[in-house]
């Protein structure tokens, strides 16, 4: 007779320990999206000081149309810049900028991080860690490539007209090849869990028919090797040979050096800021579309679940705790992958505003998110 109450008082004991973890969650949760719905509304709102970038954009494009009339090898200025640009564009992402974030409290201390785990930690995450500046990388292009297929479409077409002898092919090989990286990039979106999941699929399909011999190896591996030397030429040409093909110009055009340089870093600015603007415009639109998936995927399948677990622990205490105990980690996993990246805003002296996706470091640094991080499941890819 004892006995029989001691089950029920450690029953309530951690029923209230599940509570406490349980409203510690759900408002760690509605801080998380008030923030995002915060930031969603900013980017929702009409964009009142947009109308002077678009000012700045059609001046741009009206200077280089005179230019275009007065200035005697204007295509060679055009083309010249455009390397340049591909060069130094990046950089301008480097830049102090007086942008603001998407409102989430906090910030990376490296102070913090040294006090806690340290690089040995990390040591065995280290292809996660690269996971997430790879998505990073790749989801920050996208929104380059509309800008891009037009400045190196029109080096193409300006080579094809008024270009002459192997130079005139090397500007179009080099156009091409950064304009098949870019639509690559918006095709395949190397960024998604989907593109990650086919590459899984194919090295599984590729270890079983050499295992058991369906095909020739031959026929198994020479079109891999095909696609893979494909992809090589393409990256290389994309990302290492523009500063060449931008020596060989610089080397060969008498024209685009010493007073004709004045003219080409004119053309390089007005490339900068129409690049700047279509970037401005695209990144704002992949902000949204992100904020706005990552309210769904967190009320529908983190915030519901979790309330509806807290309103069970009335009714039901023992079963809904044991329901808490197997969805905790699953939900506590989607939330987690939901923070991993931060939306901020950079401008150039107040105007071009763009949108970027940074890592939030103080996530990505710490080995127990690493650690549910490198358990990829479906509904969790926020990119």
């Amino acid at each position: 007779m004892t006995g029989n109450p001691e089950p029920s008082v450690e029953a309530g004991v951690l029923g209230e320990g599940v509570e406490n973890r349980l409203d510690r969650l759900i408002a760690s949760v509605e801080r998380e999206m008030a923030g995002e719905e915060r930031a969603l509304a900013r980017l929702e709102r009409p964009v009142d000081e947009g109308l002077v970038p678009l000012l700045i954009a059609v001046d741009v494009v009206a200077a280089n149309l005179l230019l275009w009339l007065v200035l005697p090898g204007y295509p060679l200025h055009w083309i010249t810049a455009s390397f340049f640009l591909y060069v130094v564009y990046p950089f301008l992402l480097l830049l102090p900028s007086r942008g603001t974030g998407d409102g989430r409290e906090g910030g990376f201390s490296f102070g913090r991080f040294a006090g806690g785990a340290g690089w040995q930690d990390l040591a065995g995450h280290r292809w996660t860690i690269a996971g997430v500046f790879w998505n990073a990388f790749f989801v920050n292009s996208q929104p380059l490539a509309p800008a891009f297929f037009a400045v190196f479409g029109l080096d193409i077409v300006f080579a094809l007209v008024s270009g002459s002898g192997p130079l005139r092919w090397l500007v179009v090989f080099q156009s091409a090849a950064i304009m098949v990286y870019y639509l690559a990039i918006v095709v395949f979106r190397p960024h998604s869990g989907r593109f990650l999941d086919s590459l899984v699929g194919i090295q599984d399909d590729v270890t079983r028919r050499l295992r058991f011999r369906v095909e020739p190896v031959w026929k198994v591996i020479l079109p891999i090797g095909v696609v893979a030397g494909v992809v090589a030429v393409v990256l290389v040409v994309a990302m290492v040979m523009p500063g060449f093909t931008l020596g060989v110009i610089w080397r060969s055009e008498p024209n685009v050096a010493g007073a004709g340089l004045v003219a080409v870093l004119f053309v390089l600015a007005g490339q900068v800021i129409l690049v700047r603007y279509a970037q401005g415009t695209a990144s704002r639109r992949l902000a949204r579309k992100m904020g706005r998936r990552r309210c769904e995927v967190l009320a529908r399948h983190v915030l519901g679940p979790l309330r509806a677990c807290r309103d069970g622990l009335e009714d039901d205490r023992a079963g809904s705790i044991d329901r808490f105990t197997n969805d905790f980690a699953r939900l506590r996993a989607v939330f987690v992958h939901s923070r991993v990246y931060r939306t901020q805003r950079q401008e150039i002296g107040g105007l071009l505003p763009v949108y970027v996706v940074v890592p939030d470091l103080d996530l990505v640094l710490n080995p127990e998110t690493l650690r549910i991080l490198g358990e990829r499941e479906e509904g969790r890819q926020f990119l």
